[in-house]
Order: structure tokens, then sequence, then C-alpha cells
């Protein structure tokens, strides 16, 4: 008696209508890398990180506020250190750094700052774990990867 009344019950209960919610909306344009990833911070990811309470921190100097705009007079690559070499689906890439502790990046042949300014009057080329850079003065400068070890 039970199992026909349960029976009764299941085949006369109505099929609920299916509920479908979307929790977020398409947005219109495509989702790109750059705009899904962008950091809460500026801090140089080639700067060691101090631990809360660290007496040691860095060695390298900590910028003050904005980064000084780069100017071509002051600017040698004779004071360029090769700091690492990269590579993406774009092409190699090598972080240089100077004397003062600025970041330059060499993408494409040319060299740029941290705002992505390009240097003027310098290019240069990745080879392997050596960069090679030239002047508008057809000087060239050699920098290797191991260099200070």
């Amino acid at each position: 008696m039970r199992s026909i009344l349960i029976t009764l019950l299941i085949c006369s209960a109505a099929p609920a209508a299916a509920q479908v919610a979307v929790s977020t909306a398409i947005p219109a344009v495509p989702l790109t890398t750059e705009r899904a990833y962008r950091p809460s911070n500026g801090r140089d990811p080639l700067v060691p990180a101090t631990v809360s309470g660290d007496t040691k921190g860095s060695a390298l100097p900590k910028p003050k506020g904005e980064a000084p705009a780069v100017v071509s007079s002051t600017f040698n690559v004779y004071g360029l250190a090769l700091t690492g070499i990269m590579e993406d689906s774009s092409g190699r890439q090598a972080l240089l750094r100077d004397a003062a502790g600025n970041l330059y990046t060499l993408k494409a042949g040319r060299i740029t700052d941290t705002k992505k300014k390009t240097i003027p009057g310098v290019s240069g080329v990745v080879k392997g774990k050596q960069v090679i850079l030239m002047t508008e003065d057809k000087k060239v400068h050699h920098l290797n990867l191991r260099e200070n070890e």
C-alpha cells in the first residue's frame, strides 16, 4: 500500500521547470591577459621582498616615489648590467639594470625604461646568454649573463 502511495505521489508531481541563472555578464570585448592581470602593486619583481620584521632588507637602493625620467644625455650603455633573459611567444627579451638601480628592457631591438619609453640612439640584440648593444656612433658593447660570478 505504501509503495503504491509513493508511486502515485511521484507520478502526480508536475516536473519543475529548469531554472538557469547567469552569474556573470558576458563582456562585449574579449578578456585579454593584460586586462585580467593587473597587479595591485607596482613592485619591482627583481628586488627581493622583505618580510615584516626583517632587518636585512635589500642591498639594492630602494626607489623613492616616481622613478626619474631617463635623459638620453645621461644614459650610458657601459653602465648597464645584464640581469636576466626571458623568452615568450613574442621572442626573447633581456632585463638590464644601471648603477642607480633603474630597470630597462631590451625587446625587438629597442631598449625601453619602466615607463615603456624608448631610449633613443641605442639598439641591441639578444644572442644566447649574451646581449649586444649598439649606439648611434657604431660603438658596440657586449654583456654576458654570468658576468658577475
